[in-house]
């Protein structure tokens, strides 16, 4: 390999580097359980059920990172319904569990889901 394909090669590979760090940082969307929770943490303490006011959206007992609720993505299916990705699989959000959109004011979406039981779940800003 040439001095030239060397750098070029090493610059793919930074740019490369640098994009999947951006993608991955503490707040992303990736879904995966856990991913984001400790930066939310105490916003996500104050959610309840729509049709469970007394009862916690969030497990308040893991500030560490491995609570329930967490950034991720969604779109709203043909029927009508959320879909938010838990990580592994896209999940039907039950109507009885949405919360007002972009209820933790940053514009994204957020799952409180274990075991593909949702807890909550907050639709991002809504974009046209």
């Amino acid at each position: 390999m040439t001095m030239r394909g060397f750098v070029t090669a090493l610059a793919i590979l930074l740019a490369a580097a640098a994009v999947f760090t951006a993608g991955r940082n503490a707040w992303s969307q990736s879904g995966v359980h856990g991913d984001g929770h400790a930066q939310g943490h105490d916003v996500y303490r104050q959610w309840s059920p729509p049709n469970n006011p007394g009862t916690s959206c969030c497990n308040a007992e893991k500030p560490d990172g491995t609570g329930d609720c967490r950034p991720t993505r969604a779109f709203v299916g043909d029927d009508g319904l959320w879909h938010a990705w838990n990580g592994i699989m896209w999940l039907v959000v039950p109507p009885s569990r949405v919360l007002p959109p972009n209820f933790a004011g940053d514009g994204r979406s957020h799952l409180c889901e274990k075991l593909q039981f949702i807890f909550c779940f907050s639709p991002g800003e809504i974009r046209g």
